[in-house]
């Protein structure tokens, strides 16, 4: 199969990719980047019959498109799916996911802060969050939900003092905003998938990318994606993943909050549009993806949850993933 990438700006050589049937360097999938183009019938049949998924993320870090692989559920692991959303486990679980959170949340702030005197507030208000879900486990999930905010909200708050470094203002200015990390809610602020600060817009994508590597384990393992325990339940909503995603959140968010404080920005990484909402420049995009695909904690993580919610090792170790 032939892959020629597109151009995102000038100038630039045209990239192309072979894969050959078979062969031992296959991606696990295949990811399209807010992109667009043509693909052949045969190109599709040639991803199935390797079993290749094809995953498409548009620029809100949606995935709007996943194709060309097999799925097929084990019956019995669906039907304990179900016993468990029924029997009171499914919250006992969602409990444990929340407290994997927490403390995978304070890891990060102490870690990104290096115990900094500054992250001590936060560092105690969320260290108080995960004692108070150990000590007196809330009895239904809108408590326990308000418990992962209060926690949530100091994990923010820490962001919120960090800087930004940029280049070529003189010739490019940005909003006084864009110096510091800010806020994830965004333009509609009823949701946070309408960037309107750069780090914000980076984090949609990555986030996208932490949902098809999770969907890519749970289908792997024969579970049905849409049976979940917090988010709720549709055929067309992948909920089973949402859960699963909220304890790695802080382990990709470390990965994003080192490379962003490292990094010197350039205004022409981000495209702001006339109502206010934050895009990534198409091969600043790609950039920011190869930098957090195929990360070992996922696998480990995910592997883990899974092994809690029907105590039994049903993981899989996936091949690297193939950015375009």
């Amino acid at each position: 199969m032939l892959i020629k990438c597109g151009f995102t700006h000038y100038p630039q050589k045209r990239e192309e990719y072979r894969f050959f049937p078979k062969d031992r360097q296959l991606p696990s999938r295949i990811v399209i980047l807010d992109g667009d183009g043509s693909i052949t019938f045969d190109a599709l049949e040639w991803l199935s019959e390797q079993g290749v998924p094809l995953v498409q993320i548009n620029w809100k870090g949606d995935i709007s498109c996943v194709g060309g692989a097999d799925y097929a559920a084990n019956f019995d692991l669906v039907k304990r799916q179900l016993e468990i959303q029924e029997n009171g486990q499914g919250f006992e679980f969602s409990k444990w996911l929340i407290l994997e959170k927490i403390k995978n949340s304070y890891d990060t702030i102490k870690h990104i802060s290096d115990n900094s005197p500054e992250a001590q507030p936060m560092l105690a208000k969320i260290k108080e969050q995960a004692d108070a879900l150990k000590k007196n486990p809330p009895d239904n999930l809108g408590s326990l939900l308000a418990v992962e905010g209060i926690a949530a909200a100091a994990y923010f708050r820490y962001w919120y003092t960090l800087p930004l470094k940029w280049r070529g203002l003189g010739r490019k200015p940005i909003p006084q905003e864009w110096e510091k990390i800010g806020t994830r809610i965004g333009g509609t602020r009823k949701s946070n998938q309408y960037a309107v600060h750069p780090v914000n817009a980076i984090l949609n994508y990555v986030y996208g990318v932490l949902e098809q590597q999770v969907r890519g384990h749970i289908v792997a393992a024969g579970v049905d994606p849409t049976i979940g325990y917090m988010h709720s339940n549709s055929s067309d909503r992948a909920s089973l993943v949402f859960d699963l995603m909220e304890p790695i959140r802080p382990v990709m968010d470390q990965k994003i909050l080192e490379f962003v404080i490292g990094r010197t920005f350039s205004p022409d990484d981000f495209i702001l549009g006339k109502n206010g909402i934050v895009r990534l420049h198409p091969q600043f995009a790609r950039y920011v993806v190869k930098i957090v695909q195929d990360i070992p904690e996922i696998e480990k993580i995910t592997a883990g949850n899974l092994k809690k919610l029907f105590g039994r090792n049903i993981s899989q170790k996936p091949r690297n993933s193939f950015i375009s």
